[in-house]
This record gives C-alpha cells, sequence and structure tokens, in this order.
C-alpha cells in the first residue's frame, strides 16, 4: 500500500459517527487501526532533532488502543515502536479541496469539509488559535500544508466544517497549491507520539504497521504503510521578501532576502528570531526564464543574504545584460543540505 496514511475500511465504511453503536459506544467491535507519519515541519523547539510524529486512531468507537511496528527488511521481521492508547488522535479525510489563500490574514471565506476518526475537533477562541491550538497536518506525505481553524462545525451527517483558517503554517505555503478531495486532516495536538529517528536514516524506505490492540501483525503487504522520512522537519525554511536593483550605469544587480526561522521564531521585543542552523548560508540559482528549467548560474554557500550578479557574468550567462531575473534562494542546513527554495522573478 502506498503512502503514509492508511484508509484501511475494515468493519466500518464512511465517515463522521459511527453506526450501530449505543451512546457512542461500540465494546464488541475494535475495528482496524489508522495511522499516519508525518514529515512535517518542526512545530516545537524541543522537537528539533531527527524525527517526525505519528498518529494512530480507529475507526470504531471500540477501538481500544494499537501499537505500530517497523520493518527495516522488507516485512520480514518487526520491531515494536510505540503503542497508542484510545481514543488516540483526532484523523479525518477532507471531501473538497482548499484553493491558494494568504497567509497573512486569517481567511474567512475558506471552508474545509471533513470526516473525521477518534475524538473530534471543536472551536477555539482567536487567541487560543494563534498560540497554537487547532492546528492540522492538510495533505499527503510530500506535500503537507500546516493549518489552523479557529471553528469547527459539526454538520447533520456528522461530518465537520472548518472556517476562519490560518494558512500556509511554518513554511508550508508551497504546498497550498496541492490540495485535492480526499486529503488527509490530522489534528497536531498531545495525542501525536513524536518518533526519534537518526540522520543515518534520512531518505531510507521503511515499512510500518498499526496493529489494533490484542490482534497479530498482519503479513499481508496491504496492511503496510510504506515511508520514506525526509527530515522535512530539519530543512531550512524558504526566505522571504526578496529584492534587487540594477545599477543604471554599471548594469550589476543586487539581490537580497531575507531568511526565516525553523525554531525560535516567537515575536519578542528587541530579540531577532534564532539562525536555528550551525551557521548562515545560502545558494542562489538564476534561471533562463520562468519556467525554471535552464540553470544559468549559482551562487555558493553565501555567507550573508546578498549577493552581486554582475554585468560581465549577466552577459557571459545570456549574452546580455538582464531586465528580468528568474531565481530560486535556498537557505543550507549542515544536516540536510538546501531547504525550501523561494522562486521569484525580480524585474529592474
Amino acid at each position: 500500500m502506498r503512502g503514509e496514511v492508511r484508509f484501511d475500511g475494515g468493519l466500518y465504511s464512511g465517515g463522521g459517527r459511527r453506526s450501530g453503536c449505543v451512546d457512542g459506544r461500540c465494546p464488541w467491535l475494535s475495528g482496524d487501526s489508522r495511522v499516519a507519519l508525518l514529515d512535517i515541519p518542526t512545530l516545537a523547539d524541543d522537537l528539533n532533532t531527527a524525527g517526525f510524529p505519528m498518529a494512530m486512531t480507529g475507526y470504531l468507537a471500540g477501538w481500544p488502543g494499537g501499537v505500530l511496528f517497523r520493518s527495516d527488511d522488507n516485512g520480514q521481521t518487526w520491531v515494536d515502536v510505540q503503542g497508542i492508547s484510545s481514543p488516540g488522535a483526532t484523523m479525518g479525510v477532507a471531501s473538497n479541496a482548499l484553493s491558494v489563500g494568504g497567509t497573512n490574514l486569517i481567511d474567512k471565506a475558506g471552508t474545509l469539509a471533513v470526516n473525521f476518526y477518534g475524538p473530534e475537533p471543536s472551536s477555539v477562541s482567536e487567541l487560543s488559535m494563534f498560540n497554537g491550538a487547532n492546528h492540522f497536518a492538510y495533505g499527503a506525505h510530500g506535500r503537507w500544508e500546516i493549518i489552523a481553524a479557529q471553528t469547527c462545525t459539526l454538520q447533520g451527517d456528522g461530518s465537520y466544517v472548518l472556517t476562519n483558517l490560518l494558512r500556509g503554517r511554518a513554511g508550508t505555503e508551497w504546498a497550498m497549491s496541492t490540495h485535492v478531495s480526499g486529503d488527509a486532516v490530522i489534528a497536531l495536538d498531545t495525542s501525536l507520539s513524536f518518533l526519534t529517528s537518526n540522520t543515518n536514516s534520512i531518505g531510507l524506505a521503511r515499512s510500518y504497521q498499526a496493529v489494533t490492540e490484542g490482534r497479530a501483525i498482519s503479513s499481508s503487504a496491504s496492511d503496510q504503510v510504506a515511508f520514506t522520512y525526509s527530515a522535512v522537519n530539519l530543512k531550512p525554511l524558504g526566505p522571504v521578501y526578496p529584492n534587487g536593483n540594477r545599477h543604471p550605469t554599471t548594469n550589476d544587480w543586487t539581490l537580497t532576502w531575507i531568511r526565516r526561522t525553523r525554531i525560535g521564531g516567537a515575536w519578542r521585543d528587541l530579540v531577532d528570531a534564532s539562525l536555528g542552523e550551525a551557521s548562515e548560508l545560502y545558494d542562489v540559482e538564476i534561471y533562463s526564464s520562468s519556467a525554471y528549467t535552464t540553470l544559468k548560474r549559482t551562487f555558493s554557500s553565501l555567507a550573508s543574504a546578498t549577493t552581486p550578479y554582475t554585468s560581465t557574468q549577466q552577459v557571459t550567462d545570456f549574452g546580455s545584460n538582464q531586465a528580468t531575473l528568474y531565481v530560486k534562494i535556498y537557505q543550507l542546513s549542515a544536516t540536510v543540505g538546501r531547504g525550501y527554495p523561494l522562486t521569484t522573478a525580480i524585474t529592474r
């Protein structure tokens, strides 16, 4: 089975409220376990280490808890990684897809309809949301967007509609254009377990299996989740506020930008955001057009958030001085290399 979120119908299919239960309890049905392995940005400074969060819950209200197992040899042997108590995490499936939105204001127009399993969400105050409440991983492996929802409204069919949204949190604005109906929605709260790893495991495929308490590990490949940890939590965020000017006489460009930080980014008076990396380094790439397919020049390991691009270099690269530059700017990590790029065009 592909991906990091398992959608296994088991004894129950459909979303929202469970059927066949009394007062929300189905003690005679334990059901299958649902698991999500989240390769997402760092959301807490004390988790600035190799590893990733894991969410688990059941499809039925009688789910007693479960255990996550990992195999490093394609399912030949398994090791117990983490146990999860009932009711587990708040996990759901979106029935629509959010479009691209702004990241600097609360989105009052966007709505996300979700069928949830496990504990159900509730609305919070605006201040609580800004302080970290009701944040969700929304999407799928390789394209998670971090969102927040102040208002969670229960619908007649048992689903919820999330509104008053914060978009593109923790540097995930690049993922806003990737959503489709059926994306996962995972609450990022204390019900998650952080699975520590090591840098040697970055980029290596592993098999995982979520097993409901009291059941045996299945030998079926369809019950296994393939997951490759790419250390998104250790990747620098894309820089912001690109700027540039071209000298009217020499035609030399000067490019500038502002870094962001993965950790220690709280707004405090008279204190700059922490670097979050071993040293401040950047790569800058110059491309031939907005297609970003033909690389013309790379400035590597820049020690500050600026670089010149001289007239001589432009003529070498393009045959003439350029009025518009198509650039990608990366901050570098000593552990995982390039972070997410700032991709932009700058016109004189």
